[in-house]
């Protein structure tokens, strides 16, 4: 082979390396489109409750009382009174079949997000803890955490 035939061969390997990397590129890319559809899906709860709480002088304020089994709670809880509340809601143990929970203290103005998993069905009391607040009637109440999530009733997972 002369030096002509080298070069026009060279060249050709070059042409055809540069068009193989789109190509390759795309096929990688389609292959993780396909792969990301067939993936399983996260292993995070499909539905958040958003429940406001406004805590005042008198009572305590939440924008809904229930929420399904299943869910996470999100709980926005902000203190519009002149004094400090603390609201409280299930238990902070944590055993078999108790439904677990949380107690937090807000100053006068300030606001806080808490997170709380509805693993048990029924009923859950939320209640004042500061004993200032013990004995107002507004300030005591029921949280119920109901029927299973669509998840659940869907694909038989749990004891709907």
């Amino acid at each position: 082979m002369g030096r002509r035939s080298l070069g026009i061969m060279a060249s050709l390997a070059v042409l055809v390396a540069c068009a193989a990397i789109p190509y390759s590129a795309m096929a990688a890319r389609s292959h993780s489109v396909v792969t990301s559809h067939i993936a399983p899906h996260t292993t995070a709860p499909d539905l958040y409750v958003n429940v406001r709480v406004t805590m005042t002088n008198q009572r305590f304020i939440l924008s809904r009382d229930s929420g399904p089994r299943g869910a996470d709670a999100k709980f926005e809880l902000h203190n519009v009174s002149n004094k400090p509340h603390e609201f409280s809601i299930g238990s902070k143990k944590y055993q078999a079949g108790l439904q677990t929970g949380f107690s937090v203290t807000l100053k006068p103005g300030q606001h806080k997000v808490l997170i709380l998993f509805l693993d048990i069905r029924g009923k859950v009391k939320y209640h004042p803890g500061l004993p200032a607040d013990h004995g107002k009637r507004g300030m005591d109440g029921v949280f119920d955490i109901g029927p299973c999530t669509t998840y659940e009733q869907n694909t038989g997972v749990g004891a709907c």
